[in-house]
């Protein structure tokens, strides 16, 4: 026998409730819908905040409300800072993580698999790694927040949640800087190499090259010069090209023409790049031994990677 056919605003009808309900069946007015998650590191324990949504904040005020906790595990301190709220905790509109600042790689797959198991569907979520300053939660929660939103709107640059997961011994993540830009963090496995945070912008460039922005805004030959641009990595072999589009050069000292700019550019690019590879060498975060191997085998020797820089 064939189903009965539903008229469409009908169906229309029971999608918008399905959207405002989730999947639980409980309004999504009736729950605690969390926009954000910090995860920082005090000594042996671990500190977390939920930035949520203030659904019954007064025009003019807030609209987010916090809940925070502390215990030995993140996950015991996810549970507990969810365990203060009244309401049912959401995580279906998460978009913003960070992780403690000193992470390294296992930490960062622990507090990912928590997120992903909680998250589901989120998948706008960018995630970073917070500054290395103390925080009082109830007072920088939504400042963090909006700064991460901010990073990313301006420097196109995003980790998602699925990126801590890609490669089996490390991962890399931009992280909220002390001054301005972004830092870039690679982590790997303890036994293989250490944490590092990249800054300025050798930070732009590890970005690039792990393929989480398409832009280039920054100062070089000490701080003398900038320049914006759109930019994407290409490799093959052991050359790996960065493709600058369209590149705005501006002198910020004495006056210097677009020649001299791209030189010190092109200068202070390799100097990071140099930087890049060497830290890149116990991991492979940026798949320089995967284009080597697609061109000349996997049983070739490896090749020191090189950079060409192409103004387009």
């Amino acid at each position: 026998m064939a189903m009965p056919k539903i008229p469409a605003l009908l169906l229309k009808v029971l999608l918008c409730g399905l959207l405002l309900c989730g999947c639980g069946g409980q309004p999504l007015s009736k729950r605690e819908i969390v926009r954000a998650v910090f995860f920082a590191q005090q000594g042996e324990h671990y500190s977390v905040c939920l930035l949520l949504a203030d659904q019954n904040a007064p025009e003019g005020e807030s609209a987010f409300k916090t809940a925070s906790a502390a215990a030995p595990t993140p996950a015991q301190a996810l549970e507990n800072a969810a365990a203060t709220l009244p309401g049912t905790v959401y995580y279906g509109l998460l978009d913003a993580a960070a992780l403690p600042a000193g992470a390294d790689w296992e930490q960062a797959q622990e507090i990912g698999l928590l997120l992903y198991d909680r998250a589901q569907p989120a998948p706008e979520l960018s995630v970073f790694l917070l500054d290395s300053a103390d925080h009082d939660w109830q007072q920088d929660a939504q400042g963090l927040y909006e700064r991460m939103q901010a990073i990313e709107d301006r420097y196109k640059v995003h980790c998602g949640l699925q990126q801590l997961f890609t490669q089996h011994a490390g991962c890399a993540v931009p992280a909220l800087p002390q001054g301005g830009g972004y830092d870039f963090t690679l982590l790997a496995q303890k036994e293989k190499a250490a944490p590092r945070r990249c800054t300025g912008l050798t930070a732009q460039l590890a970005a690039l090259l792990a393929g989480q922005t398409t832009r280039l805004e920054t100062t070089c030959a000490a701080d003398t010069a900038a320049c914006t641009a759109r930019a994407e990595v290409t490799a093959y072999g052991s050359t790996v090209q960065l493709h600058l589009h369209g590149a705005d050069l501006r002198s910020l000292a004495a006056p210097a023409d677009e020649a001299a700019l791209r030189k010190a550019l092109e200068a202070d690019l390799q100097t990071s790049f140099a930087v890049l590879t060497k830290a890149n060498a116990a991991s492979d975060l940026f798949h320089f031994s995967f284009w080597q191997q697609c061109v000349y085998g996997p049983n070739a020797a490896p090749k020191t990677p090189t950079l060409q820089i192409l103004w387009e």
